[in-house]
């Protein structure tokens, strides 16, 4: 193999270094040793495609997910396909964006694009023991616009005889990522830098083949492009590492500008620049990056799977199928787990049982915790109510090995009792079970929690975020404290006031009203003991109109009387958020007692009760 670019002195570069290293004759024991395998699933523009495997429907409309920068404000953080093609940019200020096309313009959430991709690791162990998730820098790469990680790292070596060959490998794992609604673009190589630059770079500017997701599906869902696939020799990595980009050795902005500026493209003409002034003068990580592509220098993979103390495993001598063997075998396993959790002090929040079947895919369930636990009882219990949902649908093979692993733990929480409220612990216990019992039944998206975010629309005033199986920043994987601090969080702190602004109980959709008279308060009655005549010394005012709320409400109950009322209070949504609406809001109290939030829409005239309060 011959180098693509001439070296401007005769010092050891990586590209060399992999040359001897092929080329020299081993210990028979090193020769006889499979060579290492890697394999990098890149999932482009993986917040859109979070949201897009959500509501397919939004496939086919110019979509963009919009978060606050501080200094910038409301930015772009990610757009799909149509509205790329309409113009719209990652970075591009928010108000740009909506003069180029009409959007659908949706919250970032960069906590739930970590989780599903976690979630979506654990789930990639049914191609290998060892599914990490890339870890990031303190800086963005060149070439991201946002510091989240976008792919998965496994470490398939010698597994390719169990897929009939890497190829089949990569082509089950296109599928698997086809069913749950997602693309991706997957590289074999022989390091984890190799594997990662062939996976984000070698394949960008092909034609993606397009084909429909399911053959049930309507014309409003749009199609799922095909994974992209490359699997690399031993002998070809160099050659196609030297024609990537520089952005593929995940540097920083400032070293790829730097770069640039010397006249350097690619990878390969690095070998133009001395080795021994690249640490001095541009940036020592930049060598390490350098020697992890090619692969003189070995860069671990961050497994995602619980430490070797938090994993049970339990391999049977006959494989079977029966469904309470399986059972007593993970409570078995679970008894084992918590006593060693116990013994640390630690506790559980999220649990996956694997179940490995006989020539089929294993078997993965997941379980989520509202709290710490080490409790055998209720992870049992949790785990006994998912194993009979899942168990009677897709075991589709008798299960030979059984592993029970804790992927996420944190410290138990040890509170002294206070001397007049000794239930208040066992309360918050209960219900933290009952969170976890009602999760695992319905699943973790369908036990929820309201979150305040700052919107002046009432009804867009809140998110829903699950219960289970959340990360607490810092607590798991680096990859969470890694988050941009440009995403900012704003906190919603209610005031003392805010019970008698908003209603506890907000109507979805606002229910129409009829309106008659208007309202005017007792000091502005007129009086008719008053004299009205008027002199030839005074002067006329014309009537200013004003804002009033109504005498009279009709509802599905009849007419209402107002015996008092506060407002209006104008509302109005975000610009961004396309056709304005405008709305005069009055807090109104009717004869009966009945405190209700109506409002007059500006646009149309027409009135709606859209809250009552307790």
């Amino acid at each position: 193999m011959t180098e693509s670019q001439p070296q401007s002195e005769p010092t050891p570069n990586p590209k060399s270094s992999t040359q001897l290293n092929t080329t020299s004759q081993g210990s028979p024991e090193r020769t006889k040793r499979a060579p290492k395998k890697v394999l990098c699933i890149w999932l482009p523009n993986w917040p859109i495609q979070r949201v897009q495997a959500a509501e397919p429907q939004l496939a086919k409309h110019p979509v963009v997910l919009a978060t606050r920068d501080s200094r910038r404000g409301l930015v772009v953080a990610s757009a799909n396909l149509p509205a790329r093609t309409a113009g719209v940019r990652s970075q591009m200020r928010l108000a740009e964006a909506t003069g180029l096309a009409e959007l659908e313009v949706r919250p970032h959430q960069p906590d739930e694009d970590i989780e599903a991709l976690c979630s979506l690791a654990e789930q990639a162990q049914r191609f290998s023991p060892l599914v990490g998730i890339e870890q990031l820098d303190r800086r963005v790469w060149a070439g991201r616009s946002l510091q989240q990680p976008e792919s998965l790292i496994l470490d398939v070596t010698g597994l390719g005889n169990l897929f009939a060959g890497y190829d089949n490998l990569l082509m089950q794992a296109g599928g698997w990522l086809r069913e749950q609604r997602y693309f991706g673009c997957l590289a074999i190589a022989g390091s984890v830098g190799a594997a990662w630059a062939l996976a984000n770079f070698s394949m960008r500017g092909l034609s993606p083949e397009v084909r429909d997701a399911t053959t049930s599906e309507t014309e409003s869902h749009a199609k799922i492009p095909e994974s992209r696939y490359l699997l690399v020799d031993d002998e070809q990595p160099s050659d196609l590492i030297d024609r990537l980009p520089l952005a593929a050795l995940r540097i920083d902005e400032n070293t790829h500008t730097t770069l640039r500026r010397l006249g350097v493209r690619t990878v390969g003409q690095l070998s133009q620049l001395p080795r021994a002034g690249l640490a001095n003068r541009i940036s020592s990580q930049l060598l390490d990056r350098w020697d992890q592509i090619y692969g003189v220098c070995d860069e671990p993979i961050i497994a995602l799977h619980g430490s070797p103390d938090w994993c049970i495993e339990q391999e049977l001598e006959i494989a079977t199928d029966h469904t309470e063997t399986i059972t007593e075998l993970v409570r078995r396993s679970i008894v084992q787990l918590a006593s060693g959790l116990e013994k640390r002090g630690e506790g559980a929040i999220r649990v996956v049982c694997r179940l490995d079947l006989v020539e089929h895919v294993p078997l993965i369930l997941q379980l989520g915790m509202y709290r710490p636990t080490c409790d055998p009882v209720h992870m049992n219990l949790l785990a006994s109510s998912l194993l009979e949902q899942q168990l009677p649908r897709q075991m589709k093979a008798p299960m030979w090995r059984l592993a029970i692993q804790a992927t996420l733990t944190a410290p138990l929480v040890w509170r002294q009792g206070d001397l007049f409220n000794a239930n208040e612990a066992a309360s918050r216990q209960e219900m933290a079970n009952l969170v976890d019992t009602l999760s695992a039944r319905l699943g973790r998206k369908q036990v929820l929690r309201a979150r305040s975010i700052r919107e002046s629309q009432p009804e867009l005033a809140y998110d829903l975020q699950p219960l289970t199986g959340l990360r607490p920043d810092g607590a798991a994987q680096d990859t969470v404290r890694k988050i941009s601090t440009r995403q900012a969080t704003q906190a919603v702190e209610p005031s003392r006031e805010d019970p008698l602004r908003r209603p506890a109980q907000l109507l979805q959709p606002p229910t129409p009203i009829e309106v008659a008279g208007t309202f005017l308060p007792a000091q502005e009655m007129p009086d008719s003991s008053r004299d009205t005549s008027t002199t030839s010394n005074s002067i006329t005012t014309p009537p200013i109109a004003v804002a009033t709320a109504p005498a009279r409400v009709k509802t599905a109950n009849g007419w209402h009387r107002v015996q008092g009322a506060v407002g209006p209070e104008r509302l109005e949504s975000g610009w961004w958020r396309g056709q304005s609406s405008r709305r005069d809001y009055y807090r109104i109290i009717t004869h009966l007692g009945c405190w209700w939030w109506i409002y007059r829409d500006l646009n149309s005239g027409e009135w709606f009760l859209h809250g009552i309060f307790d």
